[in-house]
């Protein structure tokens, strides 16, 4: 049956009289309005939904679900969260015309949540739509957004979340009531996107595994500068699984490790082979070796370490510094704290990445007392011309001077930003500026810039 209405004209009606509604009760608009995205809520699409059952007999819809966004508000709060989700919605508005139809509507499922429903318009030469057809547009859709939303969230946040569309088709049954055939067609494609996600899942998990066991990880080193004379103090060790594979970059390693719980074996054979590359660290250097939070307390930790750095007269405990990442909140701030406690008794220093990126690193650095401070990326990004990212940082140098903690600036990437560094005092910094990672250890003259 031909499509002989637009989404538009089987809603004006309703929607006309809802405006009114809306402008006489403006408390209303907060209960069928989502305040983040500015969308529908889901009650809002029956009536489109009821005129295409009474018409065509049954409705397709698609459930964009947004996994793992506690960790989002765990680690940077909620507003951060709804921003990603501000994102989101402006990532399906942006595909409009494309993937998706301009009678397509998109709404919440409910006030602040992690969903969006697309509610599909019918389609053009069928009767009904086709599954396969149906299937193949949420994984355009899906790719589409993922493609988008990595482009305009920070590179700290992305990983941190998945976003997987499910589809569903409802049809038509008089022996069930209208609200009830929509919270089914709606559980039914929210389970589609969850089964999506564990399926990927599990195939993410093998691969890790077979990475695991063959022990494919390797360590490239980033040189830490002394910025007024652009000196070498160290090198930041980077993890990196097997070259052109999705594994290759380290957020995508470890977001995986994190889902299959394996990262506890990933974060030993990453920490090995940094420890094997300080065998050879040069003389005078410092190495910074990541650590993730949940890996402090690991019992092989101190036979890891020790083991390896003892088969090494250059590489003692005091030039090694922890760098803790933040891809996890830390729980147990007591034991966390106890724990490096000990690591600092065997001589090792402790830094933290990712300083003045969202409330848990600013509480991070008042439980843990930091040796090294790096200033996350997101502040040195438009230092050099965004006035509030300048006073920001001209803070932490305040900080950085009266508790004795050494300030890395990471990210450094223009002449600009390091002359506004250097200015505020920042003593250090790395970033693609002065070199890419490098296999251990270059020579200084191949890593020092000219200017």
């Amino acid at each position: 049956m031909p499509d002989t209405h637009s989404g538009s004209s089987f809603l004006l009606g309703p929607w006309l009289e809802l405006h009114d509604v809306v402008a006489k009760h403006p408390h209303l608009r907060r209960l069928l309005f989502d305040p983040v995205t500015g969308l529908p809520t889901a009650p809002l699409l029956f009536p489109r939904i009821e005129s295409l059952l009474e018409e065509r007999g049954e409705i397709s819809l698609l459930c964009l679900n947004v996994m793992k966004y506690s960790k989002i508000e765990e680690i940077y709060g909620w507003e951060v969260f709804d921003e990603v989700m501000r994102e989101v919605a402006a990532s399906l508005e942006r595909i409009t015309g494309f993937e998706l139809r301009d009678s397509d509507i998109v709404a919440e499922l409910m006030i602040s949540g992690n969903a969006l429903v697309v509610l599909l318009s019918p389609p053009r030469t069928t009767a009904g739509m086709d599954r396969e057809a149906l299937d193949e547009l949420a994984r355009r859709i899906e790719r589409r957004v993922r493609d988008d939303l990595e482009t305009v969230l920070e590179p700290a946040i992305f990983p941190k979340f998945g976003c997987y569309v499910g589809a569903t088709t409802a049809r038509r049954d008089g022996n069930v009531r209208l609200e009830r055939l929509v919270h089914m067609a709606l559980e039914d494609a929210l389970a589609d996107s969850e089964k999506r996600e564990c399926s990927d899942g599990e195939c993410r998990k093998r691969r890790l595994e077979e990475i695991l066991a063959a022990g494919a990880i390797r360590t490239l080193v980033h040189p830490i500068y002394r910025l007024s004379d652009l000196s070498i103090i160290g090198y930041e060790a980077l993890s990196r699984g097997p070259e052109a594979s999705e594994f290759e970059r380290p957020d995508k390693l470890f977001k995986v490790a994190y889902d299959a719980d394996l990262v506890l074996q990933l974060e030993r054979l990453c920490r090995s082979r940094a420890f094997e590359a300080a065998a050879s660290l040069p003389e005078g250097r410092l190495l910074f070796v990541n650590i993730e939070p949940e890996a402090v307390a690991d019992p092989e930790l101190r036979d890891i370490m020790l083991g390896t750095l003892g088969e090494s007269e250059e590489a003692e405990p005091s030039r090694v510094v922890f760098e803790i990442t933040e891809r996890t909140a830390v729980e147990d701030f007591a034991a966390f704290r106890a724990t490096l406690e000990y690591l600092r008794t065997l001589g090792f220093r402790i830094a933290i990445d990712d300083g003045g990126a969202g409330y848990g690193s600013m509480q991070c650095i008042a439980e843990v007392r930091p040796d090294w401070l790096k200033i996350d990326i997101s502040l040195i990004r438009d230092v050099d011309t965004d006035e509030v990212r300048r006073a920001l940082v001209g803070t932490l140098v305040t900080f950085a001077e009266r508790t004795g903690v050494k300030l890395i600036a990471e990210g450094i990437e223009r002449a600009d930003q390091l002359a506004v560094l250097r200015e505020l005092g920042v003593e250090f910094g790395q970033g693609f500026l002065f070199c890419r990672p490098q296999l251990p250890y270059p020579a200084d003259e191949d890593v020092t810039p000219a200017f």
